[in-house]
């Protein structure tokens, strides 16, 4: 009976100093994780936002793993980290690549669209006649309405200058088929 209880005594010690030994590597393999995903938090929250989501999913399976004192499970969690961040950092550049290219193009076809609708809505208000379907009233509403595009089209030049490519390529969107309604009431022809 004595050398059962000794036996016990021994296996809970190699246990314990096992636990021990991955306590370490799984503490420092979080704390890089940790300091890798905060590295790339900026951009992959701007432009890979569920791809960081992922990652912050990871990390926190290791901390809970830790914090249940299963070492190699958090070992095991933590490990392969801060390579996914490195990943996802690339995406995040992939993707904002693509959208600063948009934006771009996008932000280069705007003004020239909107002077042609200037230009014409200029003329107009110098005409004595108005075409037929237009009147004064409907002419001061498509004044409103570049008026208002070319507001909004600023606000989305300011949200791109920020970073926020994606909100910018939406407010573009819209201002462009804005502007295509205006083009298309005062008889302007679409490239």
């Amino acid at each position: 009976m004595r050398i059962l209880k000794y036996v016990y005594i021994l296996l809970v010690a190699a246990l314990l100093v096992a636990c021990a030994r991955d306590k370490e590597p799984a503490e420092a393999a979080i704390k890089a994780a940790g300091q890798a995903i905060e590295q790339i938090r900026g951009e992959a929250a701007l432009y890979v936002p569920e791809k960081l989501q992922e990652l912050e999913a990871g990390l926190k399976a290791a901390q809970d793993n830790f914090a249940k004192k299963e070492y190699k499970a958090a070992l095991d969690a933590a490990n392969g980290l801060a390579g996914k961040a490195q990943e996802v950092a690339k995406a995040a550049a992939e993707k904002k690549a693509e959208l600063t290219k948009s934006w771009e193009d996008m932000s280069a076809g705007i003004p020239q669209m909107m002077d042609a609708v200037k230009s014409r809505l200029d003329i107009l208000a110098k005409s004595k006649k108005l075409p037929a379907g237009l009147d004064k009233d409907k002419l001061a509403a498509l004044n409103a309405s570049y008026d208002e595009a070319m507001k909004q089209f600023q606000e989305a030049k300011d949200a791109a200058a920020a970073g926020s490519l994606s909100k910018a390529i939406e407010a573009g969107n819209a201002i462009k088929q804005k502007g295509m309604e205006v083009a298309t009431t005062l008889g302007l022809k679409q490239q």
